[in-house]
């Protein structure tokens, strides 16, 4: 008898959507199973105020390659992408100059002369050669399997090469940002800024041994580090790749979650939904994390004991809210930040004030406790986009992390109000009509991520960015090149090399992974 199709992908996230593109491309009859009524997982644009549109997830494109557009032909599935002027505005107290993250090269030089000094031209532009080194090796591994850490050391072109790489990998993120910006009190909101993206995905701070990988991993993973957002919120960029799917002949069975993967003799031959429904195919190609994989879907019986003790050891605790908001009107930044309410600077308004001060947010967040003073990044991605919202009123997502990862069910809500309104806090004390300027508010936490997308606890890295969890450990040692113990089933999301963000890298490279042994 024959099977169904030929692959089963579980999961419509970006990735799985991706592989399944991909796939049916190339001829393969594919279904692509999906728990939730619509696409993405947590790259998804929902109305959840009548009338407003909201990124739930992610929110952009941080590390995404325009490679990518072309090897997908999103483009011409309608997907249209819009390019700031500005990444990010980060700002601290009044004595501080803000740094603003021009999209052209030219500004943002202009703006580090004019504003902080030669010296943070220099240093930002010798920083850049030192990430660029490293960008050069590991590029060579971004659509392959990835090499071991000694081989990549051994294959260095030179000395200083291999010095860049033990230093991403073993250092601190702060001693490379400070081989740049000597100085811990001179171009702190430089050296702020940096830092966020070297806490993003981790359980660390900047002053953690391990966190130069995340550093390099968010400023080398993409061509450039620009905050590039879909016209129509993160969902549409979704929405391109079911139209790329299904114009391959592919299909995609929303509400449909899978109770178990369906295993014979070692190999997998299907799913069983939850609803008893068993769908049958050559290969089947998991979007999920490796936990929800491994132990949820696939079963202990099934698998070696070091790989489970392996899949068991992924360390997934990353606390964090995301705060959704409607306004009836946009906030006026004062003082020395009012310069951003011109040219759409404040469209993202980070208050960051230095290292340090991500370094006692993550102190209190492992001790249990809400930041007195959280991080606070606020984004109005209708400034940009005003499909997001009715005419004269504007969206504002806000994020924030060192949520409490461990805390009681029972005080989830109440501590997430608590941190909700500090950081909305934070960014009211430079612009004072906010708080009144707020109609509607939700704020989610890790563990709304996982109830609704099922990633485990909610770690939206599947996986956090640490260097023992990353390249060929991903997502488990031995295991880095989209094969599993199980036959005919592979592994295709952020949980595997090269890692999260929207980047379709992972899902690209399953697909070709299935496609060699298909061939075979």
């Amino acid at each position: 008898m024959g099977t169904d199709f030929d692959a089963i992908v579980v999961g419509a996230g970006h990735n799985g959507l991706s592989a399944a593109t991909v796939l049916a491309r190339n001829g393969l009859s594919v279904l692509c199973v999906e728990k939730n009524g619509w696409a993405g997982g947590m790259a998804a644009t929902k109305e959840l105020f009548k009338g407003f549109k909201h990124n739930v997830g992610a929110w952009g494109m941080l590390v995404f390659r325009d490679e990518m557009l072309k090897r997908l032909e999103l483009e011409k599935y309608g997907l249209k992408l819009n390019r700031p002027r500005s990444s990010y505005c980060t700002f601290g107290e009044p004595g501080d100059a803000p740094f603003i993250g021009y999209t052209d090269i030219n500004e943002i030089a202009n703006h580090l002369m004019k504003d902080h000094g030669p010296d943070a031209l220099e240093g930002l532009a010798g920083m850049y050669n030192f990430l660029q080194k490293f960008k050069a090796v590991s590029d060579r591994d971004l659509f392959t399997e990835a090499r071991p850490l000694d081989r990549l050391i051994a294959d260095a072109p030179d000395d200083e090469t291999r010095s860049i790489i033990l230093k991403v990998f073993q250092g601190r993120a702060i001693d490379i940002i400070r081989q740049f910006f000597p100085d811990p009190t001179k171009h702190r909101i430089i050296q702020a800024s940096l830092s966020a993206s070297a806490v993003d995905g981790t359980y660390k701070s900047p002053f953690s041994p391990g966190s130069g990988f995340s550093l390099a991993y968010h400023y080398c993973m993409s061509d450039s580090y620009d905050f590039r957002t879909p016209k129509g919120g993160i969902g549409a960029f979704s929405e391109a790749l079911v139209r790329a799917f299904e114009d391959h002949g592919g299909k995609v069975k929303y509400g449909a979650p899978v109770k178990r993967l369906l295993i014979e003799k070692g190999k997998a031959i299907g799913v069983q939904l939850r609803n008893g429904e068993k769908i049958s195919a050559k290969v089947v190609i998991s979007n999920l994390d490796a936990y929800a994989t491994f132990i949820g879907l696939v079963g202990e019986d099934q698998l070696p004991s070091d790989f489970i003790h392996a899949v068991k050891e992924i360390e997934y605790q990353n606390g964090y809210i995301q705060v959704h908001m409607t306004l009836k009107e946009m906030p006026e930044f004062t003082g020395h930040v009012a310069f951003a309410n011109e040219n759409n600077i404040r469209w993202i308004m980070a208050y960051i004030p230095s290292p340090e001060y991500l370094a006692r947010c993550c102190e209190q967040y492992r001790q249990g406790q809400v930041p007195d003073e959280p991080v606070a990044y606020c984004g109005f991605p209708s400034v940009l986009d005003p499909s997001l919202a009715p005419a004269g009123y504007y969206t504002c997502t806000l994020f924030s992390q060192y949520f409490p990862f461990a805390a009681p069910r029972d005080k989830i809500k109440e501590l997430s109000r608590v941190m909700a309104d500090r950081a909305i806090g934070q960014i009211a004390e430079f612009a004072p009509n906010f708080k009144a300027a707020i109609m509607d508010k939700v704020v989610f936490t890790q563990q709304y991520f996982e109830s609704t997308y099922g990633a485990t606890q909610g770690d939206y890295a599947n996986g956090l960015i640490h260097p023992g969890q990353m390249w060929n450990n991903r997502p488990v040692p031995g295991w880095g090149g989209y094969a599993t113990p199980v036959k005919g089933l592979y592994m295709c999301g952020s949980a595997c090399h090269p890692g999260p963000g929207i980047t379709c890298v992972p899902g690209w490279n399953g697909a070709q992974r299935v496609l060699q042994d298909w061939k075979k």
